[in-house]
């Protein structure tokens, strides 16, 4: 069957055709290879085919993904605490309440699109965990790849846990099957509220310590972005800011500690169906925990959380300047 591209119709209607035949001096029909194409055009431009009426619609545009946008901004370090008791009425919260704010990466106030990213409500932040090592030393992460390191080391860590943890509830079902009251894996160090939904404000209550949003310009993977010259306290009088705010969390035994924030949206498992990514991490500097006759007392609240608590947050409980049992002592 010959080719539709060089069929004799084509070669009767345009004598290019006509002549290359008889130039070759071939009897027969000429076909062409089955496996040969035409260049992209050129069987239009050779034929006077009609440019199609209506040109196939192109295909959607690809929304651009945001996590690298995310970061967290501890705002207010865990300072001490007071070891708390094993059951859950006695509550001893970390004092001051780890306070975390979202960034985002080239925030602009007056884009309607990043302001609904700071309302989001799907946003969660989950509160780990992790004793420090007296002599080991312990500085802030700087090189860009510290998250992965931590991650791993976190991912390995976790696992060393909970084959130990399995371990035991063997011994344990093997013994009596009751968990004993001075094993650390039977009793969870951190208590409280570890998961905290986002708390979205207009203004900055404190604007004075409200760090500026990171930009592509100096880090984009900055999770404690240094403060931007060119964006001082007045710029940001009217800023939004999405904060979470950890005002129950308490520590069972005394040790020195840090704090890792998880930052995590659960809408990404209702729109793709798998497992839920983890946007941004930050670690809190180390904190003690002491025994109660060696707790220090409880501090001022600073203008952040009275400011938070004013705005509608309740679960902060402040106290004046002067009235802390930490001045007191003074």
């Amino acid at each position: 069957m010959p080719s539709p591209v060089w069929s004799d119709k084509s070669a009767a209607i345009h004598p290019f055709n006509s002549i290359s035949a008889t130039t070759h001096q071939d009897p027969k029909p000429q076909y062409r290879n089955a496996n040969y194409r035409m260049p992209h055009g050129f069987d239009r431009l050779l034929h006077h085919s009609p440019e199609p009426k209506s040109p196939s619609p192109p295909p959607p545009p690809r929304r651009p993904s945001t996590q690298s946008r995310y970061h967290l901004h501890i705002r207010q370090q865990p300072i001490a605490a007071r070891a708390c008791g094993a059951g859950d009425r006695d509550r001893r919260p970390v004092d001051p309440p780890p306070i975390v704010q979202i960034l985002l990466t080239d925030f602009d106030s007056n884009s309607q699109d990043d302001r609904d990213l700071l309302q989001d409500p799907r946003f969660t932040v989950g509160c780990l965990l992790f004793p420090v090592s007296p002599s080991l030393p312990w500085a802030e992460p700087t090189e860009t790849n510290s998250r992965e390191r931590d991650h791993d080391r976190d991912q390995d860590r976790d696992r060393d846990r909970n084959h130990d943890r399995e371990r035991e509830r063997e011994r344990e079902r093997e013994t009596d099957g009751i968990a004993r009251t001075d094993d650390n894996y039977s009793t969870p160090l951190l208590s409280g509220k570890a998961f905290m939904s986002p708390f979205y404000v207009d203004e900055d209550p404190d604007p004075n310590s409200a760090p500026a949003h990171p930009s592509f310009i100096t880090d984009p993977h900055l999770d404690n972005p240094p403060p931007n010259p060119y964006n001082h306290a007045a710029s940001r009088l009217h800023q939004p800011a999405t904060f979470f705010i950890f005002a129950d969390l308490s520590i069972r035994s005394a040790g020195l500690y840090r704090l890792q924030f998880r930052l995590m949206n659960w809408g990404s498992v209702e729109d793709t169906g798998q497992s839920m990514p983890i946007l941004a991490e930050a670690w809190s500097d180390p904190f003690r925990v002491y025994p109660a006759k060696d707790f220090p007392g409880m501090r001022d609240s600073s203008i952040l959380a009275e400011g938070l608590k004013e705005l509608g947050f309740v679960e902060l409980k402040t106290r004046g300047h002067g009235k802390g049992k930490g001045k007191k002592r003074r």
